[in-house]
């Protein structure tokens, strides 16, 4: 664990170690870039969730994981990715300043965030979309442009999310695939959407280099492979961030005030006439990949709402899930039954509502330190917010990582996990609403694998960005 040993004598040591209730010092309501990029003071050495105590909520992403001394294994460095992993969660769903993107109104006041509600434009959801970068039509707009991108559901309207994706034979097509795989019916016989955002350092990295065209992307691949930036804290920089969500379509069977939900136009091409239709969607799954000093193979978080399957115990929670029925009928192998068939959308009358078991439990290690333990500790710090409702379920990141210029990726003939940086941990880092049908080995066989590094590995000369790989045109 020599790359331990050096964080130490070349990062800034420690975690704050404070209660959310106990902060909240107001310091101004300055709406700029420039307060963004602010690097918030750290201090002390607790650990992250020891006694009940996290990290106050702050609208600034975190770039550097805050690692200890005396911490030799990942095991024991898992609570502090974790931390940082919640941290980003906390950042990116920020209030974000209308009209703008990627910047969060008053980062450094935790009121703000605190009574956000539920429905509001959060920083990430002011990201720009897959589909704005890889158009089919013409070249990308810039990151912080005034100008939108047409659609098939026409320009979004201010405030609505449009969820579809530029294919690469030129039509819209909905976003419902899982990667790799299938459509997600949820237990309101509707399809689960999913789409891909990018913060302003990948975004324009693609577009500045041009390699949102295939040609430009094979050429410098040739070279060397892609090295997105990644993450500095002195001067600040956030790093190269991808994000996957997914969502399920609220109905009235759904407690609203238990999801963070937006209203989107949907591409449903499951009837006879393909229709844009008006929805009010809830998140229930979100993965971040983040390129952070030090981690050149990029750090993964995934998070789920609490109410899409049953709980690790075995017991149900309190409110009807999305992705399980609440009965043993029918009994899950893998982690679930009722796959479609097919990956063509089908009418409600002929779709099968998936039945969805969580295989790979939340970590319950380091002991009073796990990642459920955090999950407890951020969980309870914010009661009185929508984000009580989500939990990690994992975070992953190179233990041994190397510089991307010596990365040995899977083209070159590397094989993973000996040549993907020391990946931790190496298996079943899954979401069940992003990787519903990959979370036995077996069943990832042959598609990517059980987990984020895996999975992403296949696209290592790419800087471990499939949309890259697959969505230049």
């Amino acid at each position: 664990m020599a790359h331990f040993q050096s964080r130490r004598q070349s990062t800034r040591l420690g975690v704050i170690a404070l209660v959310v209730a106990v902060v909240c010092a107001l310091v101004g309501d300055r709406e700029t870039r420039a307060e963004q990029n602010a690097v918030p003071a750290r201090s002390g050495s607790a650990s992250p969730a020891s006694s009940g105590a996290v990290a106050p909520p702050s609208g600034k992403l975190p770039v550097v994981v805050n690692i200890p001394p005396g911490v030799t294994s990942p095991e024991d460095a898992r609570p502090f990715f974790d931390d940082f992993s919640w941290r980003s969660f906390i950042a990116l769903n920020w209030p974000a300043v209308p009209g703008q993107h990627g910047v969060p109104k008053s980062p450094n006041d935790p009121k703000v965030f605190l009574t956000a509600g539920t429905s509001y434009p959060t920083v990430w959801g002011s990201y720009r979309e897959a589909y704005e970068l890889y158009r089919t039509d013409a070249a990308p707009i810039a990151f912080d442009g005034a100008a939108t991108t047409n659609t098939v559901c026409g320009p979004a309207a201010s405030g609505t999310k449009i969820l579809l994706m530029a294919a690469k034979s030129g039509s819209l097509l909905q976003d419902v695939d899982q990667a790799f795989s299938y459509p997600l019916v949820d237990q309101n016989n509707n399809y689960v959407y999913y789409e891909i955002r990018f913060n302003a350092d990948q975004y324009e990295f693609v577009r500045s280099n041009g390699l949102y065209l295939s040609k430009n992307l094979m050429a410098a691949e040739m070279k060397a492979p892609i090295a997105m930036p990644i993450s500095s804290a002195q001067p600040y920089r956030q790093g190269a961030v991808m994000l996957k969500a997914a969502w399920k379509q609220m109905t009235s069977s759904d407690d609203p005030s238990r999801y963070y939900t937006v209203k989107a136009k949907i591409y449903d091409t499951s009837q006879r006439q393909p229709v844009c239709r008006d929805v009010t969607m809830g998140l229930i799954g979100f993965h971040i990949g983040h390129k952070v000093d030090g981690f050149a193979q990029w750090i993964w978080s995934s998070f789920e709402q609490i109410d899409n399957v049953p709980n690790d115990d075995g017991s149900k929670p309190t409110n009807r899930m999305t992705l399980n029925n609440g009965s043993a009928d029918p009994k899950t192998d893998g982690g679930w039954a009722n796959r479609p068939d097919s990956k063509h959308l089908l009418a409600p009358d002929k779709r099968v509502k998936a039945q969805v078991t969580r295989l790979n439990p939340i970590p319950t290690t380091p002991s009073g330190r796990s990642t459920a333990d955090i999950n407890t500790a951020y969980r309870k710090a914010l009661a009185s917010t929508v984000w009580t409702n989500y939990q990690l379920v994992i975070t992953q990141w190179p233990a041994t990582p190397v510089p991307q210029s010596q990365f040995k990726p899977k083209e070159n003939q590397g094989v993973y996990p000996k040549d993907a940086g020391g990946p931790f941990p190496v298996n079943n880092a899954v979401n069940t609403a992003l990787e519903t049908f990959f979370q036995s080995q077996s069943d990832a066989a042959g598609a990517g694998g059980n987990s984020c590094m895996q999975c992403h590995y296949g696209a290592g000369l790419a800087d471990f960005s499939w949309s890259l790989v697959l969505r230049s045109r």
